[in-house]
C-alpha cells in the first residue's frame, strides 16, 4: 500500500465517528486489489449483514451514511494534510460504493475535532429553539448552494399532526420491530454494547425507562402486547415536549435518483450537521416521516408547499430536529473499521 493509503487508515479513529440510521456503521474500506505496487485508491464498500434491509428497504438511509463516512474520511485526512477524493460507482451486486483516491488537498472547512464532537441529541431542547436564520446559516456553512439540496424548516403543526402516526407505524411490522430489538442495546452486560447499535444512553434513556422497553419489546412479550394496542402505546410515549425546529434535507428529483446521487447528498447532510455543531446545536433524525407509509407522502407535499415549490417536485432524503439540548448527549458507541 502506498503511503498515501496508509496515511488515510491511520485515521480510522477520527473517520469510525461517521452516523448512520439505527448505528449499524456499515461501511467497509480496502486497499484497491489492482492499484498494483502504488495502492493508490481504497475501496470503500458496506456489510450486507449491516444493512436494515426491512427498515430502509430503498437503501436511502444506507447510500446516505456511506456518503458521510466518505465525507468524514476526506475531513479527517484533511486535518493530517492528506487530499481524499471520492469516486462513486455503487455496484449492489459486489457491495462496493465506490474509491477513495489520492488527490490535491482542498481547502475544508471542519476538522477531526468537529467529527469527535457531533453528537445526536434524542431528548429535549431548550427555548429559544433554532431559527430559520440558523439553518440558513447551516446550509451556506455546508456549501448546500453547491450540490442542489436544500434545508427547509417544517412547520410544527405538520411534525405534530404526522410524527404520532409515524412513531405508532414504527411498532407495528413484526418484521421492523424485529430488526429494531437486533439493533437495541439496552442490556449493559452484552458485549455490542460499547460497539454499535441504539444503546439506552444514546436513546436518552432512564434505567427503569429501558428495562421497561427491553421487557415490552421481548419475543415472548411483544406478540401480546402488540394485539393490545402496544404500537399506538410506544408511539405515543415517543413525543418529547422540547421538540424544536424539524428541518428536512430534501433535493430535486432529477438530483437525487440514482444511489451515487444520494450517497453525495450524503457528504452534504454530513457538513450540515456539522455545521449545526459548530453554531452549538445538536441533530436527531426523525426520519420515520418518511418511512411510515401513511406520512410520507403528505410529509413530502407539506416540505415541498413550505419551500414553495410544486408539490413532487423534490425527494426528501433526511428530517431531523436541532437545537440545544437540555442536556448534552452521551457519544455513542463506535466499533473499529473494517479496514485492509
Amino acid at each position: 500500500m502506498s503511503d498515501w493509503g496508509t496515511r488515510v487508515l491511520a485515521l480510522e479513529p477520527a473517520f469510525r465517528r461517521a452516523p448512520s440510521a439505527h448505528n449499524t456503521q456499515p461501511w467497509t474500506l480496502r486497499a484497491e486489489a489492482d492499484a498494483g505496487a502504488e495502492g493508490d485508491a481504497l475501496v470503500l464498500g458496506w456489510d450486507p449483514t449491516r444493512e436494515l434491509h426491512v427498515g430502509d428497504p430503498t437503501r436511502r438511509d444506507l447510500w446516505l451514511s456511506l456518503g458521510a463516512f466518505a465525507e468524514s474520511v476526506v475531513i479527517a485526512a484533511a486535518s493530517d494534510e492528506v487530499g481524499v477524493g471520492v469516486e462513486w460507482d455503487v455496484s449492489t451486486r459486489r457491495s462496493i460504493a465506490g474509491r477513495l483516491v489520492e488527490q490535491p488537498l482542498l481547502t475544508r472547512h471542519f476538522t477531526s475535532e468537529d467529527l469527535a464532537e457531533r453528537h445526536s441529541a434524542r431528548g429535549p431542547y431548550a427555548a429559544p429553539w433554532a431559527t430559520i436564520a440558523d439553518v440558513d446559516a447551516m446550509a451556506a456553512a455546508a456549501g448546500l448552494a453547491g450540490t442542489g439540496a436544500s434545508l427547509t424548516v417544517v412547520p410544527g403543526a405538520v411534525v405534530d399532526d404526522l410524527l404520532p402516526v409515524a412513531d405508532r407505524w414504527s411498532y407495528e411490522p413484526p418484521a421492523l420491530v424485529d430488526e429494531l430489538r437486533h439493533w437495541l442495546r439496552l442490556d449493559h452486560g452484552d458485549p455490542r454494547y460499547r460497539e454499535d447499535g441504539l444503546s439506552d444512553v444514546a436513546l436518552a434513556l432512564s434505567p427503569a425507562q429501558a428495562g421497561a422497553l427491553r421487557v415490552a419489546l421481548s419475543p415472548r412479550v411483544w406478540p401480546l402486547l402488540r394485539r393490545a394496542g402496544g404500537p399506538s402505546v410506544l408511539g405515543a410515549a415517543s413525543k418529547i415536549d422540547g421538540r424544536g425546529t424539524v428541518v428536512a434535507f430534501h433535493a430535486p428529483v432529477e438530483l437525487a435518483a440514482r444511489p451515487e446521487d444520494v450517497a453525495d447528498l450524503g457528504r452534504a447532510l454530513l457538513r450540515v450537521w456539522l455545521a449545526a455543531g459548530a453554531r452549538g446545536l445538536r441533530t436527531h433524525p426523525v426520519s420515520v416521516l418518511v418511512d411510515a407509509p401513511a406520512t410520507a407522502g403528505p410529509f413530502a407535499v407539506a416540505v415541498d408547499r413550505a419551500a414553495g415549490q410544486e408539490p413532487g417536485s423534490s425527494r426528501v432524503l433526511s428530517v431531523f430536529r436541532i437545537g440545544r439540548p437540555v442536556d448534552e448527549p452521551i457519544t455513542s458507541a463506535r466499533r473499529t473499521v473494517p479496514v485492509g
